[in-house]
């Protein structure tokens, strides 16, 4: 009788406790579902739950370059001519390691322009700039490392990303340049009767040393301005996914410069006869010349000032600075603002490496 009595206890006990064990099972698998159903809820990308795999990818890029400093049609943030719009190229390699951030590295090639022959003469803001009558141009070759972060997650790498995904860029960049500019026919800081050394050529600016680089007398006490910089890439891009591996995108971008001396303008003239060199006297003050010599174009406001150096010659140039005589140095660009650039970027990329096909939600 006991032993039956032990029997049915236990058996009860038994069942009470596998009761419990479903209902708890049952709890467990409710509050999975509701999590699931809360981060589906929220779905911006990829694949919910998904472990994320990162993986690599090699891109290729079209450039457009802008230019914006001292050269540029008037002084006011961002005034740039884009007749002057220039092309360049790139490549770039980058690895996606988090569902939101990506690094790459790239190597970018592209020419800026700037010419005094695009300001209004008649307006009271850029006037004295084309009178100055410079120009310049400068093939940029940059080294770039940044990071990509994106607004959308990719949770599950590759072969899980967004349709279309929305990124913020920011990095570091060292960049090689060497402005140039078109030497003009004739000498017309000595009247225009004599030619000009290596007239029709496309010469180093910096090399010149056309704010006197090159000398250090009196109060003329420049340093020469290195062809290695720095810049801050900042920008923002849209990446547009496409079949198998392929990703097209577009980015615009924004270079922050630590030099001035892009378009070689910066800081002040030098009086002609401290610059020895003729073709530097030449390049540094271009306004006595009657023509725009890489726009080719005839200028409608030449206006010249003229001055007998103690050298003894008479020269001609900007009226500003009395045909290039002037011991403090007149204003010849703003030293108190660094050149800039902007970069728009056409995007094709590949992922390195297998993609699947999608999963579905599990």
């Amino acid at each position: 009788m006991k032993f039956k009595i032990f029997i049915s206890l236990s058996l009860v006990l038994i069942f009470l406790a596998g009761a419990l064990d479903a209902d708890a099972q049952r709890r467990n698998r409710y509050k999975k579902r509701r999590s699931k159903n809360k981060r589906m809820s929220s779905y911006r990308g990829g694949m919910v739950g998904a472990k994320f795999r990162p993986y690599s990818y090699l891109s290729a890029n079209v450039n457009a370059l802008n230019y914006f400093g001292d050269l540029a049609p008037v002084n006011k943030a961002a005034s740039t001519d884009i007749n002057f719009t220039r092309p360049g190229m790139g490549i770039n390699v980058g690895h996606r390691f988090t569902p939101h951030l990506a690094v790459r590295a790239g190597f970018n090639y592209g020419r800026l322009k700037g010419d005094d022959v695009t300001s209004d003469p008649n307006a009271e803001d850029s006037r004295a700039r084309y009178v100055r009558n410079l120009h310049f141009r400068n093939d940029i070759k940059e080294l770039h490392m940044g990071f990509e972060i994106y607004l959308m997650p990719n949770y599950g790498g590759p072969n899980m990303r967004p349709d279309i995904n929305i990124y913020l860029l920011v990095g570091a960049a060292v960049f090689h340049h060497e402005p140039k500019a078109l030497v003009p026919e004739f000498d017309y800081t000595t009247g225009g009767t004599e030619p000009a050394p290596q007239a029709g050529e496309w010469v180093k600016l910096r090399k010149l040393g056309t704010e006197g680089q090159l000398i250090n007398s009196g109060s003329v006490k420049n340093s020469a301005y290195s062809p290695i910089q720095l810049a801050i890439p900042i920008g923002v891009g849209i990446n547009l996914r496409l079949p198998g591996p392929f990703n097209a995108g577009i980015e615009f971008g924004y270079r922050y410069l630590f030099t001035d001396y892009i378009d070689d303008v910066s800081d002040r003239y030098v009086p002609f006869y401290m610059l020895e060199d003729d073709l530097t006297r030449i390049m540094s003050d271009r306004a006595a010349e009657p023509t725009a010599a890489w726009a080719n174009v005839e200028r409608t406001s030449v206006q010249v000032g003229s001055t007998t150096h103690p050298d003894g010659q008479t020269y001609y140039g900007s009226p500003y600075i009395g045909g290039g005589l002037d011991e403090k140095g007149a204003i010849r660009g703003n030293r108190d603002d660094n050149d800039m650039f902007f970069m728009t970027s056409l995007r094709i990329s590949m992922i390195l490496g297998q993609t699947r096909s999608s999963a579905k939600f599990r």
